[in-house]
């Protein structure tokens, strides 16, 4: 396995080669990024959170967060499926038993097994940390019937980290979490979810029906999938989807810089729009939202690193802080772009598409803003 410094060099030199050249493709034809993550895997991108004892890098979230950026700078889709990856990846090397751990990370690290998430439902709709499908036990054997909601790389991904009640349940929040091989008997999946942007990620419903689990396959000790979605998989999908919407920011940023340097105007003696003092107001505008999104991002990787107690109220408000500047970003861009910018020739009608979705991606920013203002108030959260 490469070590950190070579990966991030390899992710950054395919993410500018492979994943821009292949983005408008994907993203046209709502086609898997197969290929891209393919390659990602080959240069150990898939790899970068596992242990180095089971073939990754055992990189962390700073890490993490540049690789994304860069991404989804230059294909949103393919950064979310890496994400999801990487929290799903995590959470098995952080809770799964040894020969859990032993058969499926070598694997994932080398992108043979490409890993999601599969815990939202219509039950409990942004909240996905609470299901509402519940194990089923009877004559010693255990099973799952569930219909998940918006699953990314469903039927694309090989291994699915799945979120349910525990038999019993008296509350939501006693819940387990399972991998779930994409053969299992009774998995399948219902279609696809037509998104306005990131439509290469493959997001779609899931179904499970009486589908066989066991402690084998349980992350965690009985009852503590709740804990484990807390303390493990929040932190990387926060940071993970902030970082995503910052590197959507900033392409829209680098690309709106360029076209208003180089479009003129022939009736205005061939002047480039970049003098023109609103262009320069609003690209001013896109400048701080990029900056203040990164600064953000950046202060709550270091908060999280060092154990800071105040960095769960920055992991909670880090994706709607980034979705908000992302989204003053790019808003801005396509004003600018004019007919260019609504057009698909240039990419910024893409990367606008793509940057709607951190806001209602659960937990959405509404539900994330009810937290952290509970949280300031001293409040309970749950």
């Amino acid at each position: 396995m490469a070590d950190i410094k070579t990966i991030l060099a390899e992710n950054e030199k395919l993410s500018h080669e492979m994943l821009r050249g292949n983005a408008n493709q994907i993203d046209q034809a709502r086609r898997f990024p197969r290929e891209n993550l393919r390659a990602l895997g080959h240069a150990g991108v898939l790899g970068l959170l596992i242990p180095a004892q089971y073939g990754g890098a055992g990189a962390g979230l700073a890490e993490m967060s540049q690789v994304l950026d860069t991404q989804a700078q230059n294909c949103a889709s393919t950064a979310m499926v890496t994400l999801m990856h990487y929290c799903a990846t995590s959470v098995i090397a952080a809770k799964g038993s040894d020969a859990l751990k032993q058969r499926l990370l070598p694997a994932c690290a080398r992108g043979e097994n490409v890993s999601t998430l599969a815990f939202s439902e219509a039950g409990s709709g942004g909240h996905f940390y609470m299901p509402v499908s519940e194990v089923r036990e009877s004559g010693g054997r255990k099973t799952l019937s569930a219909t998940k909601s918006f699953v990314t790389s469903a039927g694309e991904a090989d291994s699915y980290v799945v979120s349910a009640r525990k038999a019993g349940a008296t509350a939501p929040t006693e819940t387990n979490l399972y991998v779930i091989a994409k053969d299992a008997p009774g998995f399948s999946t219902e279609g696809r979810f037509e998104g306005l942007g990131l439509a290469g990620n493959a997001s779609a419903p899931m179904s499970l029906k009486d589908v066989a689990i066991d402690d084998a396959t349980r992350l965690g000790a009985e009852g503590t999938g709740f804990q484990s979605m807390l303390e493990v998989v929040l932190p990387h999908f926060q940071i993970g989807v902030a970082s995503v919407s910052v590197g959507l920011a900033k392409a829209a940023h680098q690309a709106i810089v360029a076209r208003m340097g180089a479009r003129r105007y022939e009736h205005a003696g061939g002047a480039a729009l970049a003098s023109i003092p609103r262009v320069q107001y609003l690209v001013a505008e896109i400048t701080l939202a990029v900056n203040s999104g990164d600064a953000f991002l950046r202060e709550t990787i270091r908060k999280a690193l060092a154990a800071d107690p105040a960095a769960m109220l920055d992991v909670l408000g880090v994706k709607v802080a980034a979705a908000d500047a992302c989204l003053a970003a790019v808003s801005r861009a396509m004003i600018l772009g004019g007919g260019w910018a609504f057009g698909k020739r240039g990419g910024l009608e893409r990367i606008f598409r793509d940057a709607q979705a951190a806001a209602v991606m659960a937990p959405p920013s509404d539900v994330l803003k009810d937290f952290i203002g509970k949280a300031s108030l001293g409040l309970p959260l749950f």
